[in-house]
């Protein structure tokens, strides 16, 4: 057996999609799951009113109205327990040198109150999930079962795009295009009760299952692939009130990149591929309907302010000068905008993508050359013009994490056409190269980034628990004596875990990338 045959084997026994999904599932809700207890309660964006949220949910409220009727607040009954979430004194909010050692005991009273919450109008879909935790308990332990249940469905989309790779595509460095997308804000909101986790780590998945459709299995896409691609893309459409866009730009990705006249002559044969455009459609419509007749769109007016007699120019300038912010808070600025990471996570992840881009720029084709391009100005032009349009009404009110959808889909697609075979000219040039010395440089550089991005999440990861146990600039080695706030599951132990796991991941990613054959060598 040479080289070549040894590496096509161990590649179909290191990644099969059974190992894939089961090994991914494991390791990435062993990390979530750790984050999931790095934090306070309601340490993350809005959480408060989510929780509330998905308790009234799953207990048959859709709210009330308030008095006087507002277009964007509605009255729950919650227990105590939860509402106390609501009132919670956070003395340690938007103060990262003060830790969360100065947090008052929560209550475990069942006293039914009634409050007013800003996300009853949000679709259901996510808050059915999480709230059937407060069916075991609605105290401290409820919530952070719902923060796991939050953990194991972001999980579970990443397992799935595993699979889908390892079993329909030979791009395998789609496997480090999930890992580049894993940015510290995704692990930080997909392990809190905040359906802008579940709608990134959906996002992902989804990009994954576009970029194998469109890019390789467009001639025949297989049945399962085609029924899986359309429940996920389901699922995403229905999670929050700009989902319906973001699955849009999908599925007009995958038109563009698959080719219109032949997917429509595809369509025309293909029954399965009926049936599934006509779900997304279904799906499209609800979350439409849902949106517009209850006002999902509607937010409160929090925003930094505009002149109201300012130029719509003058408005632009004003919010372009937030986008610089926008894209930091898409690589991580955790707790309520109020933790900023250290700025070798920032470079070490603006570098790869930047690389990323500009590479598949170089090696793609026409078609996914303007996709990347077009995928990377709308992650800044669509909130530019949203919050334009309302900034005078709202404010400036968009966060990163509102066009991480986006952004992760631009990521995906970059780094699936780096994974494919150099284009004929190219071809050339690179034949000049010995085929070992090809395979060794590309290996080593796919590792290398899987240990940079491995090592800033940990970094990530180690800043925020210490930020809540002793503050921004507390002691370093504080887990080693237990000092200030710890969470549940202790500071070493949590530490530790999330090393492993992460080191893990990190290490079966190495592996997988390394035992892969290039796209160009593959029968």
């Amino acid at each position: 057996m040479n080289w070549r045959e040894k590496g096509i084997a161990s590649s179909k026994v290191l990644i099969t999609p059974r190992n894939a999904f089961v090994i991914i599932l494991v390791l990435a809700f062993a990390s979530l799951a750790s984050w999931s207890f790095a934090s306070p309660l309601v340490a993350s964006p809005d959480e408060q009113a989510h929780l509330l949220r998905a308790y009234a949910l799953d207990h048959g409220q859709l709210g009330s109205a308030t008095t006087p009727p507002s277009k964007v607040n509605e009255n729950v009954v919650v227990p105590t327990s939860l509402y106390y979430s609501a009132i919670y004194p956070i003395c340690w909010q938007m103060k990262e040198q003060i830790p969360a050692t100065c947090s008052k005991p929560w209550p475990t009273s069942s006293a039914p109150q009634t409050i007013s919450i800003y996300v009853d109008h949000y679709p259901p879909l996510y808050y059915l999930f999480v709230g059937t935790a407060t069916y075991i308990s609605h105290q401290v332990s409820g919530i952070y079962m719902m923060r796991l249940i939050s953990s194991l469905m972001g999980a579970l989309m990443l397992a799935i795009a595993a699979y889908a790779i390892a079993r329909w595509s030979k791009r395998r460095a789609l496997f480090l295009g999930i890992y580049i997308a894993l940015v510290p804000e995704a692990y930080f909101l997909s392990s809190s009760v905040n359906p802008s986790g579940f709608e990134i780590m959906t996002s992902i998945c989804l990009w994954t299952l576009v970029a194998i459709f469109a890019l390789e299995q467009r001639d025949d896409p297989p049945h399962q692939l085609v029924v899986l691609l359309a429940s996920i893309a389901c699922i995403d459409v229905l999670i929050r009130g700009l989902s319906p866009l973001w699955v849009a730009l999908a599925g007009l990705t995958l038109i563009f990149l698959s080719g219109p006249r032949k997917l429509f002559e595809l369509f025309k044969r293909r029954r399965d591929l009926q049936i599934a455009a006509g779900g997304v459609v279904v799906a499209a419509l609800l979350a439409a309907l849902w949106i517009f007749t209850q006002g999902t769109l509607n937010i409160l007016p929090v925003g930094a302010a505009v002149p109201k007699n300012d130029s719509t120019l003058a408005v632009l300038h004003i919010v372009a000068a937030s986008i610089q912010g926008w894209l930091r808070e898409m690589i991580g600025i955790l707790g309520w905008l109020d933790t900023p990471l250290p700025n070798i996570v920032y470079q070490s992840w603006n570098t790869i993508v930047i690389g990323a881009l500009v590479l598949a720029l170089v090696r793609g084709n026409w078609r996914e050359r303007t996709t990347v391009v077009a995928l990377s100005a709308l992650t800044i032009l669509i909130p530019l013009g949203l919050v334009t349009r309302q900034a005078k009404i709202l404010g400036v009110v968009w966060q990163g994490r509102d066009g991480m959808p986006l952004a992760v889909g631009a990521v995906i697609m970059a780094v699936a056409v780096l994974g494919a075979p150099p284009r004929r000219r190219a071809r050339r040039a690179v034949e000049r190269i010995s085929r070992a010395t090809r395979q060794l440089i590309s290996r080593y550089t796919l590792i290398g980034v899987v240990a940079v991005l491995g090592l800033a999440n940990m970094y990530s990861f180690y800043i925020n628990l210490r930020r809540y146990a002793v503050g921004r600039y507390g002691p370093r080695f504080f887990f080693l004596h237990s000092q200030g706030w710890s969470p549940p599951t202790g500071q070493l132990l949590t530490l530790v875990v999330y090393a492993l796991a992460t080191t893990a991941l990190a290490g079966v990613l190495m592996v997988w990338l390394w035992h892969s054959p290039s796209p160009d060598e593959t029968p």
